[in-house]
């Protein structure tokens, strides 16, 4: 038995929050093999457990900031990179992306006046650019509004945040561009999502499933 399967689910649900292992993915396979012994439920309470614990104490300092993003709570580095905002209201308001280039973790926050509140809290999955050119950023973290949309993944295509996709219980993906967040549609409005993925997006989509499916076959029983 490998290291990683001697721990509990919550334990690798803390391993996959805390960004503590070189390749989630490898966790994630491990999880899913966990998942048919152990069943949803026993997934789903230990990731809301992990959830809590983390919320509590390394992102405690993150949940509200100035600005965005300053010094990563895995890392305590400040090599933050702001990938995009959109929602954008007259005022330069609205939703930043900010991206740890050392953890590859991200978080939204929704900016007013300088003073921004965690929005989602997203993990990068598989390597930089592995899919098509594109990284791939899993919500592990989001909204109670934004949950029917779960599992979702932000996507960045050359250090550009360019939109969300999610996934339903079949594997069949939707996109929400960044150009459709705009200030007068709500954060959790249905409109801008499309199935109708261009060839670069699809390809690097079809390509996440392959590499990915055991990651998302957990975070379906994750909603």
């Amino acid at each position: 038995m490998s290291a990683l399967e001697e721990r509990s689910i919550g334990q690798l649900a803390d391993l996959i929050l805390n960004v503590r292992w070189q390749d989630l993915l490898e966790v994630w396979g491990v999880i899913r093999k966990k998942m048919d012994t152990d069943g949803p439920d026993a997934v789903k309470s230990g990731f809301q457990s992990a959830r809590q614990r983390f919320l509590e104490d390394p992102l405690e300092n993150h949940l509200e900031v100035r600005w965005g993003m300053s010094l990563c709570m895995h890392c305590n580095d400040d090599n933050i990179e702001k990938n995009g905002i959109s929602y954008v209201q007259p005022n330069g308001d609205g939703l930043e992306f900010n991206q740890c280039l050392n953890c590859r973790i991200g978080i939204l926050y929704n900016l007013v006046s300088a003073n921004a509140k965690l929005d989602t809290y997203t993990i990068g999955l598989g390597k930089p650019e592995q899919f098509n050119g594109m990284s791939f950023f899993w919500n592990a973290i989001v909204p109670d509004s934004l949950g029917k949309f779960q599992p979702s993944y932000e996507v960045i295509s050359i250090g550009q945040w360019v939109g969300t996709v999610s996934f339903d219980a079949s594997y069949t993906p939707r996109f929400l561009a960044f150009g459709k967040m705009t200030a007068s549609t709500e954060r959790d409005a249905e409109e801008p999502w499309t199935s109708d993925l261009s060839d670069e997006m699809k390809t690097a989509v079809d390509s996440f499933i392959e590499v990915a499916r055991p990651q998302i076959e957990v975070a379906l029983a994750l909603r």
